[in-house]
């Protein structure tokens, strides 16, 4: 039986966003330890980020086998709790399509491609 749409986790609706930033000054983190702008030790920020990547990695293991698709939902959306990216974002909603959530992959397939579509429209031939 598939979950409501209004109890998926904020985080798998949020804007994607595979750039982290210091959580002091806000300047895109360059993947380095200190912040070149303010000095903020950002090494937390990389043990989230290595975390995260590590969870995509389980995600797709766990899609990979075929039989621990309860599992790859479960990580799919701690990726996604903490640190949501584009590529994260298609492992969760894959991972709600197998488990049967048809409402929650809709919305966030919507929801990515929606993100991916220029802020302007373009003319004819320009896409």
């Amino acid at each position: 039986m598939s979950e409501q749409p209004s109890s998926m986790p904020s985080a798998a609706l949020r804007p994607a966003s595979a750039a982290m930033a210091c959580p002091t000054c806000r300047a895109a983190w360059r993947g380095v330890a200190t912040c070149p702008r303010c000095g903020t030790d950002l090494t937390a920020l990389m043990h989230v980020a290595v975390r995260a990547w590590e969870l995509r990695q389980a995600t797709r293991a766990a899609l990979c086998a075929g039989n621990q698709t309860a599992e790859a939902l479960a990580l799919a959306r701690a990726a996604c709790q903490l640190h949501t990216t584009p590529y994260g974002q298609h492992l969760l909603a894959l991972a709600f399509l197998v488990n049967g959530h048809m409402a929650e992959a809709y919305a966030l397939i919507e929801q990515v491609l929606q993100e991916q579509q220029p802020p302007f429209p373009l003319s004819p031939g320009e896409g």
